[in-house]
């Protein structure tokens, strides 16, 4: 049976322990409150890391076509998906600010440009897939925003989506994150390709910056540094071969 509890944040200080084993069962989590307002969520480390494997949600495009894509989809919050750029809709713009929502509309369409435009299968795309970093005592979570795997089992490329205008102050922080992505991802097969990724509609043209490294030639962020940070501006197509 689903359990939902909502306590203060005041009864549980006094109820931890208790708290604690009963969300281990799959079905219960907690929510705390302080003053009436939910604060925070309570749920074991077991349903936060599913969490974190799989978001799950439904991608709407801007023509009501919702069958052409597969399921399940990660969820692009608030967004609707213009396949002619020439206009952008948000569903809830009170809950996103402006870098968020320009990030997100990017990651839409490049989900929906690598499918249409580079031709990868749809099956062979992940969104949003969180993934564990770093050596045993520090490790952690980096999100990727997208992995593109090949029908051997390995991976073809990891993309990260970064706001527009941020683009070249955040791109060694960004490249930086992909190589941490790259070097876990690598325990099943090397990925190819590190890719950064941002794009944005101005006067009806689209604009996009493409930095594409070769992971397999560099296999370090500071032996990519070391060498000039070359990279390519194009992204490959589906090579069916692979």
């Amino acid at each position: 049976m689903k359990k939902k509890n909502t306590v203060s944040v005041t009864q549980a200080r006094k109820e931890i322990f208790a708290i604690t084993q009963e969300v281990q069962n799959a079905n219960n989590h907690y929510t705390l409150t302080e003053r009436g307002v939910p604060k925070a969520v309570i749920l074991s480390v077991a349903k936060f890391e599913k969490m974190l494997a799989g978001q799950q949600g439904q991608l709407i495009l801007a023509d009501g076509n919702r069958g052409g894509y597969g399921e399940p989809f990660a969820k692009f919050p608030g967004t609707l998906i213009i396949r002619d750029e020439s206009r952008v809709v948000y569903l809830s713009v009170k809950d996103q600010e402006r870098k968020t929502k320009e990030a997100s509309l990017a990651k839409a369409q490049l989900y929906i440009e690598l499918i249409e435009k580079y031709g990868y299968p749809i099956e062979l795309i992940e969104l949003g897939r969180y993934v564990r970093v770093g050596k045993k005592e520090s490790r952690h979570y980096i999100e990727a925003d997208v992995i593109v795997n090949n029908r051997s089992g390995g991976v073809e490329a990891v993309f990260e989506v970064s706001f527009f205008g941020d683009y070249e102050e955040n791109l060694d922080a960004v490249v930086e994150d992909l190589f941490e992505l790259g070097d876990a991802l690598s325990w099943s097969k090397k990925p190819k390709r590190l890719v950064y990724f941002s794009r944005r509609f101005v006067n009806q043209q689209v604009q996009e910056k493409i930095l594409v490294i070769d992971f397999l030639k560099f296999n370090s962020f500071s032996a990519w540094k070391k060498a000039g940070r070359p990279g390519a501006n194009q992204i490959s197509k589906y090579d069916v071969a692979e």
